[in-house]
């Protein structure tokens, strides 16, 4: 007894439909992950490299205003640089104003002369604060100095 194979009916094998398609959308959304997750790391990147620039700026200002009281006589240093009238300070408040946020209430730049540890001496202590947008507290630079001799 032998079989037609020709007039048997086709056999119909279940097949995975869009199992392919399925596997590149599953593709596409992890490169899409990947994508997101690189473009947050390149923000903070960019969001640290920016606060080191200010930072940065704010150790230059401070640094060359304690350089400009040593040129400055030492007995005016209180009345010039010291108070928020002085024409030092407008100058040092005007030049920190190129960073972000210093405009903002408490934010200002302070400059305090006292008595340094002999009579022809000052401790001056400047700070410079700054806030990046979107920050809820400022960013802040202290230094202290001693202007002037000791005896």
């Amino acid at each position: 007894m032998s079989r037609n194979l020709s007039s048997a009916p086709p056999r119909r094998h279940r097949t995975q439909a869009g199992a392919m398609l399925l596997e590149a959308l599953i593709a596409v959304l992890i490169f899409s992950f990947g994508i997101l997750g690189i473009v947050a790391l390149q923000a903070q990147s960019i969001r640290h490299v920016n606060d080191a620039q200010y930072r940065g700026e704010a150790i230059y200002l401070a640094s060359s205003l304690i350089g400009r009281m040593w040129a400055d006589n030492r007995k005016n240093l209180d009345s010039y640089y010291g108070s928020t009238s002085g024409d030092g300070y407008k100058a040092f408040k005007d030049a920190v104003a190129r960073l972000p946020g210093t405009t903002l209430s408490g934010n200002e730049p302070t400059v305090t002369v006292v008595a340094g540890p002999s009579t022809t001496s000052s401790n001056v202590t400047v700070t410079v604060r700054w806030q990046l947008p979107g920050d809820s507290t400022p960013h802040n630079y202290q230094t202290t100095a001693v202007v002037g001799q000791q005896d």
